[in-house]
């Protein structure tokens, strides 16, 4: 048997899924993810487009859009899939899982910016998952949910995903999730700790707009990334 280049597994669907992934991640739009990968927009948009379209994404031509979306190209994704760093147990050198499970599902956590009191007396739907950024993969802590309220409505959206972690304590400077006793859920810009409680702000420029208490918080996580989906 001749040989030659191996062949890859990826499928075109698994490539438009994961630049897609990118899109919603960063707001972008296609011509977003070509220019900051350099390459031609007409790569992109025909293959996000036109469903006929046959062209065959390289691995250098991912790499591209990987490092221009400041992302590792995961391993389902790659020429050579089985590239494994000994000492990662089972994770690629690129710091995704094994190709059979190219990405670490995390919890989309249902919460609201009502009391617990007030909300609908409707079941709630099963949890979803997404997929982990992969700066949070090794993060037991990290958890996704959708913005609860308007507060920061100009620059997030309501229901926009946030990821979150508890891998690390709060300080200024931070936007965090907060969860009261009541189980209301709000997202705030955190000016600062002292012995009074949290002081935080939900204007632009930034001010003190609430001050709360240490007793009356029941969760608080860092907030790492927004996606506009």
């Amino acid at each position: 048997m001749a040989r030659g280049r191996q062949k890859s597994s990826r499928s075109k669907e698994a490539v438009i899924e994961w630049i897609r992934l990118l899109m919603r991640k960063r707001d972008w739009t296609g011509t977003d993810v070509a220019r900051n990968a350099g390459i031609s927009p007409s790569t992109i948009l025909r293959a996000l487009n036109q469903p006929d379209y046959e062209y065959v994404f390289s691995q250098r031509t991912l790499e591209k859009i990987a490092r221009g979306a400041g992302e590792p190209l995961p391993v389902h994704l790659r020429d050579h899939a089985s590239e494994v760093d000994p000492s990662s147990k089972g994770h690629t050198k690129w710091g995704w899982q094994s190709s059979s499970h190219p990405y670490r599902l995390i919890e989309v956590r249902s919460v609201s910016a009502l009391p617990v009191s007030s909300r609908s007396r409707v079941k709630a739907p099963k949890a979803d998952t997404v997929p982990a950024p992969f700066y949070l993969e090794d993060d037991v802590t990290a958890f996704a949910f959708r913005n609860p309220d308007e507060a920061l409505g100009p620059w997030f959206r309501p229901r926009a995903l946030m990821f979150a972690t508890k891998a690390r304590d709060p300080s200024g400077g931070d936007l965090v999730m907060l969860t009261g006793k009541d189980g209301r859920t709000r997202v705030r810009l955190l000016l600062g700790i002292s012995e009074n409680g949290l002081s935080l702000s939900r204007s632009m420029p930034a001010q003190e707009d609430e001050m709360v208490p240490f007793d009356e918080i029941g969760d608080m996580a860092v907030i790492v990334e927004v996606m506009m989906d």
